[in-house]
């Protein structure tokens, strides 16, 4: 989605992005995503002369630091100033009028050019008092725009902002909308070609800003969130910048649900193999035209220590434990229809001919494949076993008869739910009376950088005597990710359950789309998720009460270490 009809899909893919929406009624979507111009070997439009005498090339410190400063002025104008809650001003042009102003200029003549620019767009109605009741109530902000200082910006540009922070905005803004507990981005173009200094500035400071106040976990990402504008100016600036430069920008967030360019760096068809990692090794998981149990020491020669340094500039991951993981799936890319595949079986090295399938049939096929060769099980006739795959509403009933007179239920949950689960099936056969879950750190729009806290409670069961008593075991890894996550966590809440397995995937939340100019667009976790107690599961990932590190001994005999554990346990 937002393709650019300019930018060459030679190896552009269809990949499954799963979706988190937190609410009864999940959506699986299959993206273009058209990324995959980074790899392309289409004309370069960056080499394009300069579209002003802007010394976009090689700015002065003085330079940049204005346009830092305009980046935080004009983001901040655009979501409080009352006049932004219709189209009548466009606030990309407004800012495309303001850039040559911050060339060769001293901080006292910027703050004037600024402070013009603001009280030019009207007056507006101050009024703290609007905004008590959400000031009363549990929360947090994420920023307080600290930058808004007399010895940044001058008296008189501070006080007219400091006063827009509790502006009247009854009225909403066009830029920003709240819809399924999420900050949704509307109204933003994403026309421009990046030849343009001015789309490519315009690019960073949205971006920026979205993520400055409307981003629940704009505090937990590496590297200081105020930080990034001044890194990346001189980069965005540059005329021969190339598209890796958006693509560092998203890793910035720290977050497995931003965009992926897996498919971008390294092609978009994949060796068809189900695999994970322990270490610096990549094994097999499941048989197919590879073996189960198969160590895959590179593909066309390429192995994973390229493959992992590549991911770490440019791919968005919330953990390492997650990098790991995307670093295994990723060294199975190409572009080519047949690759040479170096592996070790039974001890021995051999290098094997393999046709390769587009990336997201062979996913879909995959997790088919899950389904059938990871059965409803019953060991021993005390213990039974499922994944989250085999979980339907309408088999649910079907399902837990078949672990009525067992003491003991394996969830497996490292894969990603076929139905929501949280209701009809915890809530269902798992809790005696309501429970509190989660808790939801959600954005007001109305107040931008404050997110109220939302507790969340899973009702009390429609039918008791379908209450299941036994002991409950989850099982996760990297894999267990957005709804698997959630899901996990509601497990937890029933009491009774013990989680088994390796760090998850710490990306969790509803999925906020970002419209960015020439039509490179990607997502964040626009809902902050927290257990009860405030704990934030973002990168954390869900609370284990036994880690188990797989080993590359075990993942080579075919062993799953995890679910061994999970059995130990249950037959104790």
């Amino acid at each position: 989605i937002w393709g650019n009809p300019n930018i060459c899909l030679t190896c552009a893919s269809w990949f499954p992005l799963k979706l988190c929406p937190m609410k009864k009624i999940l959506c699986r979507t299959a993206i273009l995503f058209s990324l995959s111009f980074f790899v392309c070997s289409c004309a370069d439009p960056e080499t394009a002369a300069p579209t002003s005498d802007f010394p976009w090339d090689h700015p002065d410190e003085a330079t940049i630091e204005n346009l830092e400063v305009l980046a935080r002025v004009w983001g901040f104008v655009k979501y409080h100033h009352p006049v932004f809650w219709d189209d009548e001003i466009d606030v990309d042009e407004e800012l495309f009028r303001l850039l040559p102003e911050m060339a060769g200029k001293d901080a006292a003549a910027r703050n004037a050019v600024l402070y013009d620019w603001v009280s030019g767009l009207g007056e507006f109605r101050s009024d703290e008092a609007i905004y008590a009741p959400l000031l009363d109530e549990p929360h947090v902000m994420t920023t307080e725009a600290e930058w808004i200082t007399p010895e940044l910006l001058g008296r008189d540009l501070s006080d007219l902002l400091g006063r827009m922070r509790y502006a009247d905005r009854k009225r909403g803004n066009y830029y920003i909308k709240y819809t399924d507990l999420r900050p949704t981005m509307t109204n933003e173009s994403q026309d421009g070609s990046l030849d343009d200094y001015r789309v490519r500035l315009l690019f960073l400071f949205r971006f920026w800003n979205a993520m400055e106040y409307f981003n629940p976990n704009r505090n937990l990402t590496d590297k200081p969130w105020d930080k990034v504008l001044g890194e990346y100016i001189p980069l965005f600036l540059r005329s021969d910048i190339k598209y890796s430069s958006i693509m560092r920008l998203y890793a910035e967030l720290c977050d497995t649900h931003g965009a992926q360019f897996s498919w971008s760096l390294f092609g978009g068809q994949t060796v068809p193999a189900s695999v994970t990692f322990a270490g610096d090794r990549v094994f097999v998981i499941r048989d197919g035209v590879l073996r189960k149990g198969d160590e895959i020491l590179s593909v066309d020669g390429r192995q994973w220590s390229e493959t992992y340094d590549m991911l770490k500039q440019y791919e968005p991951v919330s953990n390492d434990v997650m990098r790991g993981l995307q670093t295994a799936r990723a060294l199975l890319l190409t572009t080519k229809s047949t690759v040479r595949v170096e592996i070790i079986r039974d001890g021995r090295k051999q290098t094997l001919l393999i046709d390769t399938q587009l990336s997201s049939s062979w996913h879909r096929q995959s997790e088919e494949d899950m389904i059938e060769q990871c059965e409803v099980k019953v060991y021993d006739g005390a213990v039974g076993y499922m994944t989250g795959l085999h979980y339907t509403r309408a088999g649910a009933a079907e399902l837990m008869e078949r672990f009525r007179d067992t003491r003991a239920l394996i969830v497996d949950m490292r894969c990603y739910p076929r139905e929501f689960m949280v209701f009809d099936f915890i809530g269902q056969y798992f809790i005696r009376s309501r429970v509190n879950h989660v808790t939801w750190c959600v954005s007001e729009t109305s107040l931008p950088g404050y997110f109220y806290l939302n507790p969340d409670k899973i009702p009390d069961p429609q039918n008791p005597e379908a209450y299941y008593p036994g002991k409950v075991i989850v099982l996760v890894d990297p894999e267990t990710q957005s709804s698997a996550e959630y899901t996990t966590m509601a497990f937890q809440a029933a009491g009774r359950c013990t989680v088994v397995g390796r760090q998850t995937a710490g990306a969790d939340g509803n999925v906020s789309p970002l419209l960015m100019p020439a039509g490179f667009g990607g997502w964040f976790s626009g809902i902050g998720v927290l257990y009860p107690d405030g704990e934030n599961s973002q990168r954390a990932g869900v609370r284990i009460d036994v880690p188990v590190e797989v080993t590359p001994e075990g993942l080579a005999a075919g062993r799953d270490e995890i679910l061994e554990r999970a059995l130990e346990i249950a037959r104790q």
